[in-house]
């Protein structure tokens, strides 16, 4: 009879060790390199449309696959790689079904195609028509304050729609996104996308137009009463009748509506070297700069020197 020593034994217990190391080791690597099954669904993309149709809920078809491939490939499947493309050459207004061949379906290496769960599609054709329109800017927001939007030019201002006679029907402008004008104190140019359902197709068929937004000064004009008149010039004893003068500004509305405490208005009589007795003169009206006199009451006045 033949004993085992340690020694034997130690090593008969790591090659079995060993073998189970291997052994799950193949299994993890078979079950990572055996192909498995995904449905997935794909939009589908028509070809070879007539110019004159227009496809019905187009954005709304798509097909059932059921793809194959490696578990570690289907993990990291990009969408966007697999295709189904769908030729509607010699198909007029109307009703069809479209049948799906696995000829039409774009699928990414690695990646086999096991069945088409979804064998055709139903689709609906009308015919289109052009309608002419005119483009009307949306603002929303307000300018700086004393600012104004002078104008918006948009360009185009006129678009070609294209679209069935139902989709059309009472579509006699197109309005453009809001443009924001929040505290704008210069004019601006800006590419605006148009408010409009993307059934509808448009020529130019980019969907924006570029606005042009004119943003200048509110000029305003407003009327002053009872301001007070200075003498100026002299340190004798005086009398100026009336004492108050009506005075009509135009200008910029933020320095308009803040001339008195602006520190360049004033209105005076020069009564620099004047003698003692009764006079008749015109007042000086000190303005802001960028303001207009447009109107003044009275002109003149009666200044009485005392000696």
């Amino acid at each position: 009879m033949t004993t085992s020593t340690p020694s034997d034994t130690g090593t008969w217990v790591k090659w079995l060790i060993l073998a189970l190391i291997l052994g799950a080791a193949s299994v993890a690597l078979i079950s990572r390199t055996e192909k498995q099954e995904l449905e997935i669904a794909v939009a589908v993309t028509f070809n070879n449309l007539a110019d004159d149709l227009l496809l019905m809920d187009a954005q709304r078809q798509s097909v059932s696959l059921l793809v194959s491939g490696a578990p570690a490939t289907l993990e990291t499947i990009e969408f966007g790689e697999i295709s189904c493309r769908l030729d509607l050459s010699d198909r007029g207004e109307g009703v069809h079904t479209i049948p799906v061949h696995p000829a039409d379906v774009g699928l990414p290496k690695g990646v086999s195609l096991s069945a088409l769960l979804t064998s055709s599609l139903i689709i609906r054709m009308e015919t289109v028509f052009p309608k002419t329109v005119g483009v009307i800017a949306v603002l929303e927001g307000n300018p700086a304050p004393g600012f104004a939007v002078a104008a918006v030019t948009l360009k185009p201002d006129r678009i070609i729609l294209k679209g069935t006679s139902t989709m059309l029907a009472g579509i006699d402008t197109v309005k453009t996104r809001p443009i924001n004008l929040k505290a704008a104190s210069e004019s601006f140019k800006k590419e605006v996308p148009l408010n409009l359902p993307e059934a509808i197709a448009v020529d130019p068929p980019l969907r924006i137009v570029v606005a042009q937004v004119e943003v200048k000064e509110r000029i305003i004009t407003r009327v002053l009463e009872d301001m007070p008149v200075s003498g100026k010039g002299t340190s004798a004893g005086h009398q100026i009748h009336p004492r108050a003068i009506t005075l009509t500004i135009s200008g910029p509305e933020a320095i308009v509506n803040a001339i008195e405490t602006d520190p360049a208005f004033a209105v005076t009589v020069d009564l620099s070297n004047l003698p003692a007795g009764t006079h008749s003169l015109k007042g000086v009206i000190n303005l802001p700069v960028r303001t207009t006199l447009v109107r003044v009451s009275p002109e003149r006045f009666t200044v009485t020197i005392r000696k």
